[in-house]
């Protein structure tokens, strides 16, 4: 595919077709020597945004308000789930 090429500013710029229109506000420009090519990708997020949105998206949650903790400071995992079984029934 061929598109076009010109000045803005002191810098040269490509027109983007459509097709590959990217959805951030900059992007990563680096030179392949081995491919002989410029590469231009969307620059990498962090790896948590992804954690982030789907966290976004979740349904709401409460926790109770005190957690059960074993005498060495630990979770008692055991009282924790009979916590949560607590908290489903009174939600129902």
């Amino acid at each position: 595919m061929q598109t076009t090429v010109f000045k803005n500013g002191g810098s040269q710029a490509i027109r983007i077709p459509a097709l590959y229109r990217f959805h951030g506000e900059t992007v990563d420009v680096q030179w392949d020597e081995r491919l002989g090519a410029l590469l231009v990708r969307e620059e990498p997020t962090h790896a948590m945004t992804s954690f982030f949105a789907w966290l976004d998206v979740q349904p709401e949650f409460s926790l109770p308000k005190t957690i059960p903790v074993t005498s060495d400071g630990r979770l008692d995992l055991v009282a924790f789930m009979d916590l949560e079984e607590e908290l489903d029934e009174a939600a129902k």
